[in-house]
């Protein structure tokens, strides 16, 4: 994204959709819209690995930080980003528990693998700051970089969007 692309409008309505889509292309149930649930419950340990979504929000404050810590969850900012050459963008903030403490990654974009696995990786003005890579599995966990090379990369920006902007479930289907 470049800095004149950050004047984009962001859509609530656009940011939901993408929160309704994650749920479905992850092992995730949607509860509301605020969060994200794995689609086995039973355990002591769903608590931990469900996601508190905040669709139309940049997760920024201390006093959230400090809450997602005390839960040992994480949580995710999703805003769509809307450009006036009628660009999307989903923007990204995690908030991701670990180790008693709440760590904030901005600007992550929604990426995917060849075999439909979802990620968020940050966005390629900061990639050189913020070297976090995230898998939705059971969880979202840090990863290693998911990407072969740029073309990859580019690849999977724009499939995870067509993924994350899609309306009903039969565009999403294989």
């Amino acid at each position: 994204m470049t800095k004149k692309q950050v004047k984009g409008t962001a859509s609530y309505e656009g940011a939901l959709l993408m929160c309704q889509n994650l749920a479905e292309l992850t092992a995730y149930e949607l509860a509301g819209d605020q969060v994200l649930i794995p689609d086995s419950v039973g355990s002591s340990s769903d608590i931990s690995r469900s996601l508190v979504l905040m669709p139309g929000l940049r997760l920024a404050s201390t006093e959230m930080a400090r809450g997602i810590a005390m839960l040992g969850t994480s949580a995710l900012g999703v805003r769509c980003l809307h450009y006036p050459d009628g660009e999307c963008i989903g923007d990204f903030t995690v908030l991701f528990a670990e180790n008693g403490g709440a760590e904030r990654f901005a600007s992550m974009r929604a990426w995917v693998d060849r075999d439909r696995g979802l990620y968020l990786i940050p966005d390629e003005v900061v990639a050189e700051a913020a070297e976090a890579f995230f898998k939705f599995d059971r969880g979202l966990r840090k990863v290693e970089r998911p990407w072969a090379d740029e073309a990859d990369r580019q690849r999977g920006l724009a499939e995870a969007m067509n993924l994350l902007l899609a309306k009903g479930p039969a565009s999403r289907a294989d």
